[in-house]
């Protein structure tokens, strides 16, 4: 097959839903001369997939990383043309995401590949896009498993969630006790954000396996009326941590689930003048805790490669879609052996384990372990690859 640039068409939806479908609508009129055969390429005969592909929201740095290793997957398998389609954080909602996958649905796109707000909102529309054989994946975040063929995780559930507790409970150790403990705060999304929900799952089981041993020096505010939902607008998080902050002082340490929480918390802390007084360990794009990490007011976060995700998700859709869907126990990507990242204990290359990603029950593909992000690695983190440092940098 020849080699050719894959085709994205990127579709901001800044305030109306009806005027970017839409926007969408006649994007794919204007293009539909290139599938004029059937879907095939005019000069090649190959087939060229429609791919449509649905962030939980877009313009945030977490998802522009993911949008950039779906381009370079697209780029590299060269039969693909992909709509990214979404909204601001401010603006999402799982409705409008419903709309957007109806919309492929219309287009007879050949898979649809969607970040899930919520696991049951549209599950009923993602049926319907499979009883017309077209592929359903969902990656970073799931849906009900009977509504989609395959989900690329980030990583297995618990890890991320013990990595993320294991970290603020190192932070606190040296000066909390048994007999002096320190009180965490669990902040998330979304009362209905499965990967959120999963992770505070798997951090209160940890801590209550072992609250009177390794976790004695902590106090966990774990039941469902402490958990603070701060949502997914960075404005209402600021918001909400800052209140949450202002009404507790016995606090000294937080857990933040998302790349919106952790900013809000660290800036919550600092106008409030006690940076030095509360610990944070959360999942953020590290970038955007350099400042902080520099400053000595953080000293990690933890993510993994979102780049990565986006990489492996397409090429697994493109797998599936030409008739060679993983089977076992593993799934082997042009990622397989090569390298995650660098330790930020002693620097040593991390790679991908080169038998494969690990595949669990119900089809559950995932990328690879959590990532502990600090000063030391932090420029390996290869969410917008440039000149001086592509993919070549960051792969060897």
């Amino acid at each position: 097959m020849k080699q050719r640039t894959g085709q994205v068409r990127i579709i901001f939806k800044e305030a109306d839903m009806k005027k970017s479908v839409i926007i969408l609508a006649l994007i794919v009129m204007v293009m539909m001369p290139v599938f004029a055969n059937g879907g095939s390429d005019a000069e090649s005969g190959d087939k060229v997939y429609k791919i449509g592909v649905i962030p939980k929201f877009i313009a945030e740095d977490y998802f522009i990383a993911c949008r950039n290793g779906f381009q370079t997957a697209a780029d590299e398998l060269g039969n693909v043309q992909f709509d990214w389609i979404g909204d601001t954080m401010s603006q999402t909602s799982a409705a409008n995401q419903k709309n957007y996958i109806q919309s492929f649905i219309d287009r007879e796109y050949d898979a649809i590949l969607v970040s899930a707000l919520d696991p049951e909102s549209y599950a009923s529309t993602l049926k319907e896009a499979m009883d017309m054989g077209i592929k359903v994946i969902t990656w970073d975040a799931d849906v009900n498993k009977s509504s989609r063929d395959y989900f690329v995780n980030q990583g297995e559930f618990d890890a991320i969630g013990i990595a993320v507790f294991e970290g603020i409970s190192g932070e606190l150790q040296a000066d909390y006790s048994a007999s002096n403990k320190a009180t965490v705060a669990l902040v998330s999304t979304t009362n209905d954000s499965p990967n959120q929900n999963a992770w505070l799952k798997a951090i209160i089981k940890e801590y209550e396996s072992k609250m009177d041993s390794e976790y004695a020096h902590i106090n966990l505010l774990k039941d469902d009326n402490e958990i603070v939902y701060a949502g997914n607008d960075q404005g209402t998080a600021d918001e909400k941590v800052k209140a949450l902050l202002s009404a507790n002082s016995d606090i000294k340490g937080i857990v933040a689930l998302s790349s919106n929480t952790v900013p809000a918390v660290s800036s919550a802390r600092d106008q409030l003048g006690i940076e030095d007084e509360i610990k944070i360990v959360g999942i953020s794009v590290p970038e955007s805790s350099r400042a902080d990490m520099e400053a000595g007011k953080m000293s990690g976060v933890v993510l993994w490669q979102p780049f990565d995700l986006g990489y492996l998700t397409m090429y697994l859709a493109v797998d599936v879609l030409e008739g060679n869907a993983p089977t076992g126990s593993t799934y082997k990507s042009p990622l397989s052996g090569k390298n995650m990242t660098t330790s930020f204990v002693d620097g040593s290359v991390v790679n991908y384990p080169s038998a494969g990603h690990k595949i669990l029950a119900d089809n559950e593909v995932i990328l690879g372990p959590p990532i502990v992000w600090n000063l030391s690695n932090i420029d390996r983190f290869r969410g917008y690859p440039t000149d001086d440092h592509g993919m070549e940098y960051f792969l060897k």
